[in-house]
């Protein structure tokens, strides 16, 4: 078999490994005798091209790239030519030589940078004849995921509204859909006052091929609500009783309430009245968590109560025997109600005519009444001083 023959069989192979098949633009046709080329399937007879003879230059033209045969693959993928066999005729070993950037097994791992057009050579030598083809290799640009930027932390308060703006490219330029999961389902959430502390939001974005996702933490600062307190109704009572408030009230954070109250009322929320503080009042009542507070107030009436009349009169009164007691006591009602006056003991009136034999002392009861049936008594001595009196000749005695 002659060079020619080998030279033929290799360039073949080339073509069938690199698919189109086309013959090799870059060399002249010059027919010999055909030669046996295996391919995965069948043999094919096909008339052979010029050969280079080893240790003789051949000027070549610029290859016509659209002639090329072309290899396509992904930025990532890696480039072989697993169909590139040959069949001897002389059962010579071909050995086979790659351009770069394939290595010496024909073997180039492509990576993120790699797109574009390469164009390398094979050469097939059987150790006295060499061929070369040239092969385009088309490097496509690899899909490129989504790129999502956020500053972080995200804070927020309870009560407030949450708005995520991730600012979103895609390196490709294509068209990219945002989706929320997690904590959030969009990019806008009302923070309720039960959302205190660390939440996780992922962010989703797709351009219909990759996807990028982004986990965010939302913290949500706890925010003191002041507690509220229940109206109170009002209060009556009678001078001298007992003044109650029982306020209630409630926190919406669970805080424990304390409730404050304004004087006279005393810390424990109760006022003693005494006689004198009749009036209205309108006394405030606090309620507070320790930080925030709520205010009510209460409406106490304090009602007067009827006084009894008051009875003034030296005591004791002195008189002689024979001498007429009369009893002159100043009586008053503070409220200026009528007043009925009553005598008891010694005398049922304010005046007695004393006899011979009263000498001694005397206790005496004035007692006042005033319509509201309310009473005074006050008790006075009335002290009789006994009369020596001359002695009196009896009737007849100087008969």
């Amino acid at each position: 078999m002659n060079r020619l023959s080998i030279t033929a069989l290799v360039l073949l192979i080339f073509i069938v490994a690199c698919a189109p098949a086309l013959p090799a633009r870059n060399q002249t046709m010059n027919a010999t005798e055909p030669v046996v080329v295996m391919n995965e399937t069948e043999e094919v007879p096909v008339p052979v091209e010029q050969v280079q003879e080893e240790n003789e230059t051949v000027s070549e033209p610029a290859p016509n790239l659209q002639d090329v045969p072309r290899k396509e693959v992904v930025e990532g993928e890696t480039v072989s030519f697993p169909n590139l066999r040959a069949v001897d005729p002389d059962g010579d070993p071909i050995e086979y030589t790659f351009s770069a950037p394939l290595d010496e097994k024909g073997v180039w791992r492509t990576k993120d940078g790699d797109a574009g057009e390469h164009l390398i050579t094979i050469t097939a030598s059987d150790g006295t004849n060499t061929v070369t083809q040239q092969v385009l290799i088309v490097v496509q640009p690899k899909n490129k995921p989504p790129i999502i930027e956020l500053e972080e932390p995200v804070e927020v308060s309870e009560g407030e509204m949450l708005t995520l703006n991730p600012t979103v490219s895609d390196p490709d330029g294509d068209n990219v859909t945002l989706s929320y999961s997690g904590w959030m389902t969009s990019n806008v959430k009302n923070v309720s006052f039960d959302d205190s502390g660390l939440h996780k939001v992922i962010i989703s974005a797709t351009d219909g091929k990759a996807v990028t996702t982004r986990e965010v933490i939302v913290s949500v600062e706890n925010v003191n609500r002041a507690p509220t307190i229940f109206d109170l109704d009002p209060v009556t009572v009678k001078e001298g009783q007992r003044v109650i408030v029982k306020p209630a009230g409630k926190d919406p954070d669970g805080d424990t309430v304390r409730f404050e109250f304004e004087e006279p009322i005393g810390p424990n929320g109760t006022w003693n009245t005494e006689i004198g503080d009749a009036g209205e009042y309108e006394l405030l009542v606090i309620a507070t968590d320790g930080e925030l507070t709520a205010e009510t107030l209460v409406s106490v009436f304090v009602e007067a109560v009827n006084k009894p009349p008051t009875i003034e009169l030296a005591s004791p009164i002195e008189v002689n025997e024979g001498d007429q007691v009369v009893l002159e006591p100043i009586i008053s009602d503070p409220e200026g109600d009528e007043v009925r006056v009553s005598y008891s003991g010694w005398m049922s009136a304010n005046t007695r005519l004393t006899t011979y034999d009263d000498a001694g002392n005397h206790k005496v009861t004035i007692t006042a009444r005033d319509t509201a049936d309310n009473e005074a008594r006050l008790e006075v001595i009335v002290v009789v001083n006994d009369l020596n009196r001359p002695p009196i000749f009896g009737a007849g005695s100087f008969n």
